[in-house]
């Protein structure tokens, strides 16, 4: 948004249609960056801002819901769309030498968020809904994979690109990175977004075990990717041995890592008991979900400038947030607040990343630093980092034993997560805070492996699952599946202990109702038997303590079924 302070001494007179502002420098605050620019000229760049986002909103529509393309997505559509405009604004863009600020320089600041935009009012809603939007069951399924992938797999990307870009660097640039440097750098490209990949799989009903590897992997990959980065960086020119900044390294990742999540489960749990103890949903009766939404709104960016106040990160705490609220906050709110929070997160969330990519793709028009060889270079490595970790943990995992519902890591489903690892939003905003005069380099370098990645691999997305033989699953197919697995994942400790102590301390008492579809919907409380009939075909029960939804919905022998059973169920789901 442009925030402009026009006093009435600086307005002028021009010919005979009315008053502009005068041509003169004014102090202009655009998101966090002063500049000197001229107020007219403010205003016209960012007309022209939004008319970007409103041809990327068109045009992604169009391509992906009314044509059906499956060559380029929603984020492909909005990075053209910034490139193209960037490109032709580099065109119409004209220097005055008879003003004092020059066009150019005013086209520079407008079209480049800073930093500090990014982190603190855009990547926040994004990471957010990551987190809401977790699959529970799924999650839970494979969280083995997920983990081992997000946390070793990270660790292993950021080590194979750094080392990778370190040994290389100067066979095809002049411009050369430290060791440190090169670290720092491998971890902001270990920050995948398989954003294009992710549509795919939602748009075609591809497995949801695959969709919650990629999706789980990605969201707590970012998490790492950050923490290490910071790290990494915080040992540029750092003086020590190699044990000692190892050891450094690990307690400051742990130390961090678990904070930051400890803190923004307290917010999560937090706003549960705020929003059962407050009972708005007589308020929202009369007046409207306005109040839940904004309070509901506030848990979306305190926790992340609560924990980068402390020195924690900010984008872990409001990931873990996001998790917990959807859990436990969610129940808590009245019918029409959870129509609009779906909305609402999911609505700031795509504004916030199209504002990303618009930006990302006008900037690529600035000076480039660097040479196509090298680019190239870092591609192949990143390609290299992700298999040096995705098949390794593959092989790893499989070699375990195997209890339901742990499934085995198929090889095309490996060859699927290796091949999601685009980059995006989380990457290009972490090189615009890599610390030292090689920022402009680092930007270049990774706005050029993100439009590669998001354009080349995400437009291939189709025809590699098409290739694959990834299946495919129809709705109703998906709620089976889903059933099938909840008596199993319950059966885990800290589902089992977070189902029977912590979630009813935290949420209201809600009845299970059955209707005659086969739908489930949750009702607060009115009668208290706990079983009460509905109508022909339709039934609800009010689950015991500990008891689980699906217990209630297949029987207490749903907990009992074997192995067999459960793959035989699943089969027939699949």
């Amino acid at each position: 948004s442009c925030c402009v302070a026009v006093s009435a001494p600086d307005r002028a007179w021009r010919g005979g249609d009315g008053w502009m502002p005068h041509i003169s420098g004014k102090r202009f605050h655009r998101l966090g960056l002063d500049v000197l620019v001229d107020e007219y000229l403010a205003i016209k760049f960012y007309l022209y801002y939004l008319f970007l986002l409103l041809v990327s909103l068109l045009l992604s529509y169009g391509f992906t819901r009314r044509c059906r393309c499956s060559c380029i997505s929603e984020a492909g559509t909005t990075l053209f769309v910034g490139f193209a405009g960037g490109g032709l604004l580099q065109l119409l863009v004209h220097e005055d030498k008879a003003d004092e600020f020059r066009e150019s320089e005013v086209r520079s600041a407008l079209v480049s968020f800073s930093g500090t935009v990014l982190f603190c009012v855009l990547l926040p809603p994004i990471v957010f809904n990551s987190g809401y939007r977790m699959r529970g069951n799924f999650f839970w399924a494979n969280f083995d994979k997920i983990t081992m992938l997000a946390f070793g797999g990270t660790l292993i990307s950021s080590l194979v690109i750094g080392l990778l870009f370190f040994a290389a660097q100067g066979l095809f640039a002049s411009e050369t990175l430290g060791l440190a440097e090169s670290l720092t750098f491998g971890a902001l490209l270990s920050a995948t977004d398989p954003v294009t990949t992710l549509a795919a799989f939602e748009e075609l009903n591809i497995d949801p075990h695959l969709f919650s590897i990629v999706f789980g992997e990605s969201v707590l990959n970012d998490a790492v990717s950050i923490v290490l980065f910071h790290i990494f960086a915080g040992c540029i020119g750092y003086s020590g041995t190699l044990s000692a900044i190892a050891v450094q390294v690990v307690t400051d990742f742990i130390y961090v890592f678990v904070g930051s999540a400890l803190a923004g489960l307290m917010f999560g749990c937090f706003s549960a008991l705020l929003f059962k103890h407050l009972h708005l949903g007589e308020y929202t009766q009369e007046h409207g979900p306005h109040l839940e939404l904004a309070i509901f709104l506030i848990f979306c960016y305190a926790p992340y400038l609560m924990a980068e106040s402390v020195d924690l990160s900010g984008t872990v705490a409001i990931l873990f947030t996001g998790t917990s609220m959807k859990r436990y906050t969610f129940s808590n709110l009245s019918k029409p607040a959870q129509e609009f929070t779906e909305m609402m997160i999911a609505l700031l969330a795509c504004l916030a990343e199209a504002f990303i990519f618009i930006d990302l793709g006008t900037s690529a028009w600035q000076s480039f630093r660097g040479s196509p060889a090298l680019v190239a270079w870092t591609l192949i490595a990143c390609l290299v980092a992700r298999a040096a970790h995705v098949y390794p943990i593959g092989f790893l995992l499989n070699s375990l034993p195997m209890h339901y519902p742990r499934r085995r890591f198929e090889m095309p489903q490996m060859h699927m997560v290796w091949f999601s690892g685009s980059r995006g939003a989380i990457a290009y905003a972490l090189s615009t805070q890599f610390p030292g005069p090689k920022q402009r380099f680092v930007m270049s370098l990774t706005m050029s492996v993100v439009l590669v990645t998001v354009w080349g691999l995400g437009g291939a997305t189709v025809p590699v699952l098409n290739r694959l033989g990834i299946r495919r699953l129809q709705p109703a197919q998906l709620q089976q599946l889903s059933l099938t697995l909840e008596p199993f994942v319950n059966r885990l400790t800290l589902v089992h202990w977070d189902r029977k102590y912590i979630r009813p301390a935290l949420v209201r008492s809600a009845e299970i109702v059955v209707l005659a579809g086969g739908s489930v919907e949750l009702v607060s409380p009115s009668a208290h038997p706990s079983v009460r009939t509905l109508g022909e075909g339709s039934w609800s029960a009010e689950p015991q303590r500990g008891e689980s939804t699906a217990e209630v919905l297949l029987g207490p022998q749903g907990s009992d079924v074997d192995l067999a059973e459960a793959d035989r169920l699943e089969s027939d789901s699949g």
